[in-house]
């Protein structure tokens, strides 16, 4: 079923289109959410939200075709109003925490090897965070969230052709800033021999 007939059954009440534009869009949101808010728990709430809305307004939608695009915006809107409303509060993106690929201090190596790979984490989810939300987003849609090209396009409402243009000079600016900046721990253990 095409997004247009996703969405015009959708909006003539029929329940198992309901649950398929849920299913087929959940993941999506989520991941938008997610490349904008950083927090699981945060962004899982925020999709929601998100397509609760969609669902509310669907009937807005001028083109059935641009389902993607717009479904973006709504989350991208939700999630600034929710860091509107935390203006104090630190945020910042958790896709590289030791969580997602299982590891934890005093597993594998000593402890300044331990050090340096969690504060070189640190350093590359700082830098991801600096990057403008133009790269950002589509960085994390693509790494963290495993989302093609393809399904990227749709949901930014641009070309494969500029997802591409978008994630290689993401990975050049975050490759010049990671050479550039050596960590700490690294700078002093090699000021120590």
């Amino acid at each position: 079923m095409t997004d247009a007939e996703l969405v015009r059954q959708t909006c003539d009440g029929e329940p198992l289109a309901r649950e398929e534009f849920v299913r087929r869009w959940s993941p999506r949101v989520l991941a938008v959410c997610r490349a904008h808010i950083g927090r699981h728990h945060a962004s899982e709430d925020l999709a929601q939200e998100s397509l609760i809305r969609a669902l509310t307004h669907l009937d807005q939608l001028d083109d059935p075709c641009k389902l993607g695009a717009w479904l973006r915006g709504i989350a991208v809107n939700v999630c600034r109003d929710w860091l509107r409303a935390r203006p104090r509060e630190q945020v910042s993106f958790s896709v590289l925490s030791d969580s997602r690929n299982g590891e934890s201090l005093g597993e594998t190596d000593d402890g300044i090897q331990q050090i340096e790979r969690q504060e070189r984490r640190q350093q590359i989810k700082s830098e991801i965070d600096a990057l403008p939300d133009e790269l950002r987003e589509p960085l994390l849609l693509h790494y963290y969230d495993e989302i093609t090209y393809e399904q990227i396009a749709d949901i930014l409402g641009v070309s494969r052709a500029t997802v591409n243009t978008r994630l290689a000079k993401a990975r050049r600016h975050l490759a010049k800033r990671l050479a550039d900046e050596p960590t700490e721990v690294a700078r002093n253990h090699d000021g120590m021999q």
